[in-house]
């Protein structure tokens, strides 16, 4: 059960990056705007877990030049995933619904790092974890807020940025474990 509390609470990790802008400035960053999720994947290890996990298609990311995110998640594909939870091998479907909001740090314009204001996080979105018979849901914005991100804000994350696609990874290590995503998101 502690195992699958982790994997919920590390699976928020694979739910989302957030991106937004430093100071306003008089020309836009190739950041800014509507993006959509075209799609993640995520690497978890941590004592007793090992899971991999692709989809999250559809995700909505508006980021503004004042440094702000809102992640509409409602209508998204969920994440689903494989691994092993203390050496059990399980499978996973998260499901993510409503809306997060939070404050952000970029650099850069093309290319850059992405630094997230984790206390920033506020909304009503919801992280459901079903695997086998076991369902959990958490409050996305509390987690971030207190620091169980394990990854959905950005740390070091590095990102580019074309006009039509934007492109995140970052990897974040906490102990002897670690999370690795990758995001591709095409402007909506």
């Amino acid at each position: 059960m502690r195992a699958i509390a982790v994997l919920g609470a590390l699976v928020v990790a694979a739910t989302g990056v957030a991106v937004t802008g430093t100071s306003a400035s008089a020309a836009p960053k190739c950041w800014t705007g509507k993006w959509k999720v075209t799609s993640a994947q995520a690497q978890i290890r941590a004592d007793g877990l090992e899971f991999d996990l692709r989809g999250g298609k559809d995700i909505k990311l508006t980021l503004a030049k004042n440094g702000k995110a809102t992640y509409n998640f409602s209508g998204s594909k969920p994440l689903t995933g494989k691994g092993k939870v203390q050496g059990v091998p399980t499978q996973a479907t998260l499901t993510l619904v409503k809306t997060l909001r939070m404050n952000n740090t970029i650099t850069g314009s093309g290319k850059g790092k992405v630094t997230g204001k984790r206390k920033s996080a506020s909304g009503d979105a919801v992280l459901t974890v079903k695997a086998g018979l076991l369902t959990q849901r958490h409050s996305v914005a509390k987690a971030v807020r207190t620091g169980g991100d394990q990854g959905v804000v950005p740390r070091a994350a590095q990102y580019t940025c074309t006009a039509k696609k934007l492109t995140i990874r970052q990897t974040v290590k906490d102990g002897s474990g670690y999370s690795k995503t990758v995001w591709q998101l095409r402007r909506a």
